[in-house]
């Protein structure tokens, strides 16, 4: 049933899908915060892989790499667990693994290279979010609050960073000639 919608339109929908629920998400989170110092980036922070990896499956269909496109789905699994919230987007990562691995065919050494690159990538920037326990408190009103596990700017910072080679990576990997000849 899967195959009659075509891969192509069902990953595209699978990608459009994860960065609606990654944003509806983050606005929840900082709606919620209660005046948290930092609330806008930590909300942001906290979504940006699934934003990145839907990214990464949006421009690996276009490049037709879809071993990148699994790649992203096995990123997403292990990050989603953080939070039931996140566990919906299991949904488009199962089927991005799916489509990625069921539609790529040989690949070269460099598309399996990035592909785990991509993979660990994602996981690992939601790993680097969240791999400190940082006390801070602050007031709001009369009201004060403690939290015992934020997000630093140093971990926001970590995780974009990882977020940005992930991006560059597969971009550049999607643009070198398709084939097993390619190299690193």
């Amino acid at each position: 049933m899967l195959n009659r919608f075509g891969p192509q339109r069902i990953t595209v929908v699978a990608c459009w899908f994860t960065f609606l629920y990654a944003g509806f998400v983050g606005l929840v989170r900082f709606f919620g915060s209660e005046g948290e110092p930092g609330s806008l980036r930590i909300s942001v922070s906290l979504v940006a892989p699934f934003v990145v990896a839907a990214l990464v499956a949006l421009l690996a269909v276009s490049a037709k790499r879809w071993i990148f496109v699994g790649a992203a789905g096995a990123g997403i699994l292990p990050a989603a667990i953080v939070s039931l919230v996140l566990l919906p987007l299991w949904v488009p990562a199962l089927l991005f693994l799916y489509f990625g691995f069921r539609q790529s065919k040989d690949s070269s050494l460099l598309d399996q290279v990035v592909s785990v690159v991509v993979m660990v990538g994602i996981f690992g920037a939601m790993i680097a979010l969240l791999v400190m326990r940082d006390p801070l408190e602050w007031r709001y009103g009369t009201i004060e609050q403690y939290s015992n596990n934020t997000i630093t700017l140093t971990e926001s910072l970590l995780s974009a960073s990882i977020l940005g080679v992930v991006l560059v990576l597969t971009f550049l990997a999607s643009r070198q000639p398709r084939g097993r000849a390619g190299g690193i």
